[in-house]
């Protein structure tokens, strides 16, 4: 592969030049492997299932909330499940969603693949015996706040089950949900009058989150108390949902990380601009264009495209992802774009959390110098034009190279602002109007790299950083020498602090670190807004300005 089509796919977790990142770097414990435990049985609203005691939780994988979405129901909104007899094992998570990923552990093309999987913390002193006489819903008093998890991927990549909540669920004692839903050319084609094309994605999500309101009790959570929250494509995909019409109710919540409503990628070698978000008009000419590629039928008949599509095999509309990389507007499912249904002030009356790492764009300067692209003062302008177009000589100049030690620095900065931490802030005015909302930055540099950087690279909180404090992720994050670097002491309490601000925030609606409430963020029109920075040192209180967005607005 081409360093440029590395880079075209594997630069960041928000669009297709995110699909080295999320998915292959993290950080686990080795475990032993779970331990079946007969009578560990729920009832659901569709049948029986029986989950797994690990540790210090309680496992359910692999639950199906919708069907199979294959043949004839492939690009249809997502379908309720045919109830079963019996009871179904609950013991292996669901594979991911079909993806032509760079990291070959999640390439798929299993189109059945419509699961979720919910982690419950095992309560304190319960015995076996009383657990499967009780069942998980009654082994409490209380029931437990629900989060929801939508994992990055940039709408094309990503799987749920790679991202291990124990810690958000002991810890915080919350019941935790991570979802797998269709991606790329299978979540987001379009024709017209096709139902909810250009959003199949999003309404799995929704179906997640109806499945969550009718079953939360059974695994002792609070259906009328469930936060959504994602990070990259899944923060995007969150702040969407405040928007959607269809999604107004099914949860109470959302944290928004790493990716929100207004935010667009910049174009870098190998990869063009990339909005998140537009018209249906503009998916249905992508659509045609992809159905030429595969040899089927031009013209203006809708239903003979779909149906030879319908007849392609996955690995062969995979290659067409590319086109699919941002969900449709105008339609039942997203009637306008969400960055203006923010602006006019359209979207669900819910608390909200949102942020970014200090330094974002740092893991997408590692990544091109993986692919033999480093970032140099040679090049440093010629990438800024790329990006920044004709404000690329204003950028230079505000952004002056002599600030940074490194030129990968002074490339990453404006990136960083103008991709994340200016639509974060924009977006947060919007709901500040109308809703509580609080905002973080992520800024401990000292976490370990997502993906292994280059030798002498600087470190960072870059894109992604954060989710090493808040999950156990499938793999380790390794040096280049293929050694494991683990949480030090002092990271990890840093990690419970976050911990304990996420759930403390699903819990009340306000984050909070031992006892104390982070400040609300004041809707000031870029005049003095704070945010809670989350750095080394334990129990922080600091607060961070926001950038001079305007600086990113012309020379």
């Amino acid at each position: 592969m081409s360093s440029r089509n590395v880079i075209a796919r594997g630069v960041a977790c928000l669009s297709a030049m995110a699909l080295l990142l999320v998915q292959g770097c993290g950080a686990a414990k080795a475990r032993a492997e779970p331990s079946t435990v007969p009578g560990l049985e729920v009832a659901l609203d569709s049948g029986m299932i029986r989950g797994v005691e690990d540790g210090d939780v309680l496992r359910y994988r692999g639950i199906r909330y919708a069907r199979p979405p294959v043949g004839e129901l492939r690009w249809r909104p997502p379908q309720p499940v045919a109830r079963w007899r019996g009871v179904v094992p609950a013991t292996a998570s669901g594979p991911a969603c079909p993806q032509d990923n760079v990291n070959p552990k999640e390439r798929s093309d299993v189109e059945d693949c419509l699961t979720l999987d919910v982690t419950v913390p095992k309560q304190a002193g319960l015995e076996k015996a009383g657990l499967e006489k009780a069942g998980p819903e009654k082994a409490g008093g209380k029931r437990k706040p629900v989060m929801v998890w939508l994992h990055g991927g940039g709408f094309v990549a990503g799987r749920g089950a790679d991202y291990d909540p124990r810690r958000l669920a002991v810890q915080g004692d919350v019941v935790v949900v991570t979802v797998e839903f269709r991606l790329g050319v299978l979540g987001y084609l379009a024709l017209p009058g096709m139902v909810g094309g250009g959003t199949f994605g999003l309404q799995d999500q929704q179906a997640a989150l109806r499945w969550v309101r009718r079953n939360a009790a059974a695994f002792g959570g609070d259906a009328g108390n469930v936060t959504l929250f994602g990070e990259s494509g899944g923060g995007v995909a969150t702040c969407g949902h405040l928007t959607a019409p269809d999604s107004r109710g099914l949860f109470a919540k959302a944290i928004i990380q790493s990716g929100t409503c207004g935010t667009v990628l910049l174009a870098m070698p190998g990869a063009p601009r990339s909005p998140f978000w537009r018209s249906v008009k503009e998916t249905h000419a992508a659509t045609r264009t992809a159905a030429t590629r595969l040899g089927c039928p031009a013209g203006r008949d809708a239903g003979r495209i779909l149906a030879c599509l319908r007849g392609k095999p996955v690995k062969d509309l995979l290659p067409q992802t590319g086109l699919f990389q941002a969900a449709a507007y105008g339609g039942p499912t997203l009637p306008t774009s969400p960055e203006r249904a923010l602006r006019t002030g359209d979207f669900a009356r819910v608390p909200v959390l949102s942020g970014h790492t200090s330094k974002e764009a740092l893991l997408f300067a590692g990544t091109l110098g993986l692919a033999g692209m480093p970032i140099t003062d040679e090049n440093l302008p010629a990438l800024l034009r790329e990006g920044f177009g004709s404000r690329a000589g204003g950028i230079a100049r505000r952004y002056r190279r002599e600030d940074y030690a490194t030129a990968s620095e002074a490339w990453a900065a404006p990136y960083t602002d103008a991709v994340f931490a200016c639509p974060h802030a924009e977006d947060r005015d919007a709901l500040a109007r109308r809703v509580p909302v609080y905002a973080y930055v992520f800024g401990d540099d000292t976490v370990p790299p997502f993906i292994p950087s280059p030798p002498g690279f600087p470190a960072g909180a870059g894109h992604a950083s954060e989710l090493l404090y808040l999950f156990d992720v499938k793999e380790k994050p390794i040096s280049l020498d293929g050694k494991p670097v683990p949480l030090t002491a002092l990271q990890q309490s840093v990690a419970r602090d976050m911990v304990a601000a996420w759930t403390s925030f699903a819990r009340t609606g306000t984050p909070s670190v031992s006892g104390k409430p982070w400040p609300r963020w004041a809707a000031t029109a870029g005049t003095g807004p704070v945010a809670h920075l989350i750095t080394d040192r334990p129990g922080s209180t600091a607060t961070t300005p926001v950038p001079a967005c305007d600086r990113l607005n012309g020379p």
